[in-house]
């Protein structure tokens, strides 16, 4: 009797809590979903989420962004290389909580029933390695955190054996999880508890778990250089998809879909006679998949330029067929047929472009390392607006909230910034080809 009694009262409060959220939901300057599940919130990696929100504010937090911001339920999610998980109004800038881990958070936030779930890890490796065979990324403390959305505190957290840098996602009611260390892990995101634990021995840094159909889900690394193809239920291999021993970058680059084909990009040596190494000539290659095969579909050579030590690619996008993605090497933003492989249009920015690209209504907006804000038109990449913001932007990715774009930066700035005004600003000119 008790048992029912207790079902019946949690019934009543879900019930009232998902009508207050509805409620609310209409009253709120942005349509963001009440759950965010995977990285970007969809396979294209392109948050562009409606509404009328036009925000400007600027926070210094004094840690640089890595991660991409999640908004969901009113409520905008974001941690940093300080180890700072925050919850903020996404109108107002203010700080609603905060959570201090041990090490950086590079994961992007996912919102989950009542937890939002990162990632704690640095990118760090041990000494003896290199960019091609890491013997691990993630000096300790690594682990899977999950916070109560509203206040917080800690639900649980599970330990990992390499960084948590990697982003995961919800796939059928089980998280799943690429770490430093090369294990993919199944865990109940409501307890924490770990379903299972195998060891792909391929090493994920920046990468995310991209969800596919049939309870399936695809992640890259290194070490093993490959791109695989996974079930969530129990992490048995579908297939495997094998690069170059001497490639790089594999593990760093979120993948998108459009189903048939799955899209990223890495970098490969000058030659063969020269292992991939940073701060040396490299060249970045983009690539396609067959989803169900795992066999390449093309490979397409872009630009050369010096490996940097850390971040070796870039995040793409795919929106109204074209794929777009910036360069780990080279100061462009590229547009290119997910088909064929073939560049459509490239625009030369000030500085390598890696992190994330939204498009709204036509327009790409993405930062660079040079500290701009770009608006470019999608079609021909014809700029539209270029704004100093004078802090560069990594990986940290961009999120269009209604008439605004919320983004962090390396520097430890988290901004808010109306569209109008990066369309309207001309600190800089670029070309197009």
């Amino acid at each position: 009797m008790m048992a029912r009694l207790v079902a019946a009262t949690v019934g009543s409060a879900c019930s009232l809590f998902a009508l207050l959220a509805i409620v609310r939901a209409a009253t709120l300057p942005v349509n963001a979903p009440a759950q965010w599940t995977q990285f970007r919130l969809q396979d294209g990696n392109n948050v562009a989420l409606a509404g009328n929100l036009q925000a400007s504010w600027t926070k210094k937090t004094g840690g640089p962004f890595s991660s991409s911001p999640t908004l969901s339920g009113g409520v905008l999610y974001v941690g940093n290389n300080n180890g700072v998980v925050s919850a903020i109004d996404p109108q107002s800038g203010k700080t609603l909580w905060s959570y201090h881990a041990s090490n950086p958070i590079m994961s992007a936030p996912i919102v989950y029933g009542n937890a939002v779930i990162v990632g704690e890890g640095d990118e760090n490796s041990p000494q003896g390695s290199s960019p091609s065979h890491p013997i691990r990324v993630g000096k300790p403390p690594s682990a899977l955190i999950a916070l109560d959305r509203r206040t917080g505190a800690v639900i649980w957290k599970v330990p990992l054996p390499g960084s948590g840098m990697p982003t995961p996602a919800i796939i059928d009611g089980i998280l799943v999880h690429h770490n430093g260390a090369g294990h993919v892990m199944g865990i109940d995101p409501a307890s924490g508890r770990v379903f299972y634990d195998r060891n792909l021995h391929s090493i994920a840094s920046m990468v995310a778990a991209l969800p596919m159909s049939g309870g399936r889900f695809v992640t890259s690394g290194i070490d093993a250089n490959a791109v695989w193809m996974l079930n969530a239920k129990d992490g048995s291999v579908v297939w495997k998809s094998s690069f170059s021993p001497l490639a790089s970058g594999i593990g760093d680059c979120p993948p998108v879909t459009d189903g048939p084909l799955i899209f990223c990009n890495y970098v490969m040596p000058p030659s063969a006679a020269t292992p991939v190494q940073t701060e040396r000539q490299a060249i970045f290659r983009a690539y396609a998949i067959d989803a169900k095969t795992g066999k390449r579909v093309w490979d397409t050579q872009l630009e050369s330029g010096e490996l940097p030590k850390r971040n070796e690619a870039s995040i793409p996008l795919l929106a109204d067929g074209t794929l777009y993605m910036g360069s780990s090497l080279a100061s462009a933003m590229h547009a290119i047929d997910p088909k064929t492989g073939k560049v459509k249009w490239i625009m030369h920015t000030h500085a390598p472009v890696l992190g994330g690209i939204v498009d709204a209504g036509g327009t790409l907006y993405f930062g660079d390392l040079s500290g701009y804000l770009w608006a470019v038109d999608a079609s021909n990449g014809a700029i539209l607006g270029s704004k100093d913001m004078r802090t560069p932007f990594n990986v940290a990715s961009p999120i269009v909230a209604g008439q605004t774009l919320i983004i962090g930066s390396r520097g430890g700035t988290l901004a808010a910034i109306p569209l109008a005004h990066i369309r309207g600003a001309h600190d800089a000119t670029a070309d197009t080809h």
